[in-house]
Order: C-alpha cells, then sequence, then structure tokens
C-alpha cells in the first residue's frame, strides 16, 4: 500500500510521494516532487516550493535503488497537505506553502 513519504537522496535532495518498496529493496514514487527551500530575502522566513521530480519522463512513476536513499520519513502535516493539495484533481487554493505554477497534471 502506498504511503506518503519524503525521501532524502544521496544527492542531497528531498523528494516526496506515494512511495512502494519492491520485492528487490528498490521504491517506485508516484506523483512525486522535489522540495526546495527558498528565502525571499536574508532574515526572512524560510518557505517551500515543490517542483516535480524528474519533470521531463513520460513515466508517471519512478523506480530509486534503495542505495540511493539515505533516509525515509513521515512529512510534517503542514507540508502533508500541501502535498495533497496540488496533486488532488480536486483544487484548492493553498497559503500555507509556496508551490510551482503551471505543475504538469499528475
Amino acid at each position: 500500500m502506498s504511503e506518503v513519504r519524503i525521501v532524502r537522496m544521496i544527492t542531497g535532495e528531498d523528494v516526496i510521494g506515494k512511495i512502494d518498496k519492491d520485492t528487490v529493496g528498490n521504491y517506485t514514487l508516484t506523483k512525486s516532487f522535489t522540495i526546495i527551500p527558498t528565502q525571499s530575502a536574508p532574515g526572512q522566513p524560510v518557505q517551500l516550493m515543490m517542483t516535480p521530480y524528474m519533470p521531463f519522463s513520460a513515466d508517471e512513476t519512478v523506480t530509486i535503488s534503495a542505495d540511493k536513499i539515505v533516509t525515509n520519513v513521515k512529512p510534517k502535516e503542514d507540508i502533508l497537505k500541501s502535498y495533497q493539495a496540488n496533486t488532488s484533481t480536486i483544487l484548492t487554493p493553498n497559503k500555507e506553502l509556496i508551490t510551482e505554477s503551471k505543475l504538469p497534471k499528475l
């Protein structure tokens, strides 16, 4: 059963998505996004932006070798809500986190 998780890659990227583990230890991510912290100016609060992970792929899922993942954690509630709002087929305004505009339909 898929569960929304955040994985930290060995490259330092934080990727959120619905994750499944296969029988050989690889992870499959569906509707995956890279989480990017941004700050508009020094001293301003850090905000998060989500941008599609592997945006040029025609595949809806991405398979990642387990040895490329450093950690696998449950997202904080506000990040999970933002992810769900941005991957839902029902559009709801999101004022908590900044997200990239013109995201492709997933």
